[in-house]
This record gives C-alpha cells, structure tokens and sequence, in this order.
C-alpha cells in the first residue's frame, strides 16, 4: 500500500509517517509539501492521500480537490484539518474519508481507521 502525505508541515509528514508504521506496516509513506509536487511525481502510484486543508498556494479544498480530479487520481483521499468545516465532495471518482482533525489521528487505531474507510 503507497500512500501519500501532502502537508506544508514537513513534521506533519514524521508524525504520520511513525504513526503510519506503527499502524500499518507494510504501507510506504512518501511525503509532499505542494499538491504541485505530488501531481508530477504520479498521483495514479498512490492508494491513499492525506491531503492538508491549507496548501498555499490553494485556499483550500474547494482548490486542491478539483486539482485532483483533474488529474484523474481515483484513489482513497483522507482530508486532514485543523479545523474542520463542511465540504463537497461529490462528483469526484476518488473516495474522500473526512475532513478529520490532525490531532485525532493521534488516537491509537485512528489512522488505520481512516485507511480503512
């Protein structure tokens, strides 16, 4: 399993990363600190993407999401905030789980919940 973390906080990428490991170990965590940087890198090699609310130059995900639909990434994409406010995620091929709140992942079994959805 290739999962994908797309953060601006590199540290958001060591902690899901330990957490991702500890939960499941056979996943392989790469990390991105710019949607742009995921897109070129080949989002169709990703089985999930945790994907921050807020990645500048985007506003939020009402920007990030349709990047991804456009890139035709028909994956698994775990939306990761601090704050959590409603979203729309309807008309995409991708599965969304979320938005859940950063520091939930925390939670023992959470992350490997969130795979899982």
């Amino acid at each position: 399993m290739r999962i994908a973390i797309i953060d601006d906080d590199p540290v958001e990428h060591v902690i899901l990363r330990e957490l991702g490991g500890t939960q499941s170990p056979d996943a392989e965590f790469d990390g991105f600190t710019r949607l742009d940087d995921f897109l070129a890198a080949g989002p169709e090699r990703y089985d999930h993407v945790f994907l921050d609310r807020c990645l500048p130059p985007y506003e939020d995900y009402g920007d990030t999401l349709p990047a991804l639909g456009q890139s035709g990434y028909a994956g698994h994409i775990i939306l990761m905030t601090a704050d959590a406010p409603p979203v729309d995620t309807s008309g995409y091929r991708f599965r969304v789980t979320g938005p859940v709140d950063k520091i939930a992942l925390l939670e023992p079994g959470r992350l490997a919940a969130c795979l899982q959805a």
